[in-house]
């Protein structure tokens, strides 16, 4: 009996490992796809009008968030700034790894950001209007997209198992996408 009650706890700690990880591949999932439905949008040009009517951050944010809640997610919080989010082993094209002090502090709250133009003039983390028609200023440059979350776990474990100083209350994740703007 003393061998069916250890083995039973055993069992239910194994389980909601399993639990937590299948929950962490369906929200990265979920987050790619909203990285990708985002980048893409952005970098959609419309021949009709010679624009890229979706390149500013409220409508990369809007296709983000509409992805976001079809997986049954929280929306995106948006950071923009002047300068794009620097990567810590300070690559110039913006893709990860980022400091830990990026990634929100809450769990299961994702944390947008968009970066236009790395390689070029323009260059910036923040864009509140698309080009104008007819405007090739982006025309061949690129845009990415970037949502850092922490995921947080059912069961994480108390910092009174682990080293001081650790915890494993939340898993930082990372969706990057990087796309070249039409045009």
């Amino acid at each position: 009996m003393v061998e069916l009650a250890l083995s039973t706890v055993f069992l239910m700690i194994l389980l909601g490992g399993l639990l937590d990880l299948s929950r962490a591949f369906h929200y990265t999932v979920g987050l790619e796809g909203a990285v990708r439905a985002g980048a893409r949008h952005g970098a959609f040009f419309q021949s009709t009008i010679g624009q890229q009517p979706y390149l500013d951050n409220a409508d990369i944010k809007q296709a983000v968030d509409q992805v976001l809640a079809g997986d049954g997610l929280n929306a995106s919080t948006l950071v923009s700034s002047a300068s794009c989010l620097t990567p810590t082993d300070s690559n110039t094209w913006v893709n990860p790894p980022y400091a830990s002090s990026a990634y929100p502090s809450t769990a299961n709250t994702p944390t947008l950001y968009i970066c236009y133009d790395t390689q070029g003039a323009n260059k910036s983390g923040n864009k509140a209007s698309p080009p104008a028609p007819n405007d090739a200023t982006y025309t061949g440059s690129d845009v990415v997209v970037i949502l850092l979350d922490k995921y947080g776990l059912i069961g994480g474990l108390s910092s009174e198992y682990l080293k001081s100083g650790s915890s494993l209350a939340g898993i930082n994740l990372t969706a990057f996408q990087h796309f070249s703007v039409q045009g």
